[in-house]
């Protein structure tokens, strides 16, 4: 679907920020209309014309930067959640790959049985 025909269904405003749009040439500028997809491909969407819209240049490349961003942080938050896990499984008690260095035992400190 193309920018004009993206105008004719859905108008001259950004989807995003609903102010108007410059349609004319050159394109490529902030206020410029870009076709924005609402389900991006590279975050795992489909690429369908239904879910093309008209967004500004700058908007459509703003949501991209912080949605990336926004990954980013989340791969980063999940690699840190795995890492604390297999740190917690390495020291369980009966888990033949604990840490030799690290004393887990539960009795340490506690007087002896008697």
């Amino acid at each position: 679907m193309s920018v004009r025909a993206l105008r004719s269904t859905f108008g001259p405003l950004c989807h995003w920020c609903g102010l108007p749009m410059d349609f004319d040439e050159p394109h490529g500028r902030p206020e410029s209309a870009t076709i924005e997809h609402l389900h991006d491909a590279t975050l795992g969407g489909i690429r369908q014309q239904k879910h093309r819209r008209l967004a500004h240049g700058a908007c459509n490349r703003m949501r991209n930067e912080l949605r990336m961003e926004a990954e980013k942080r989340f791969r980063a938050w999940i690699d840190a959640r795995i890492a604390r896990a297999r740190a917690v499984a390495d020291v369980t008690p009966g888990n033949d790959h604990r840490d030799p260095g690290h004393d887990d035992s539960s009795t340490a400190g506690d007087p002896e049985p008697r």
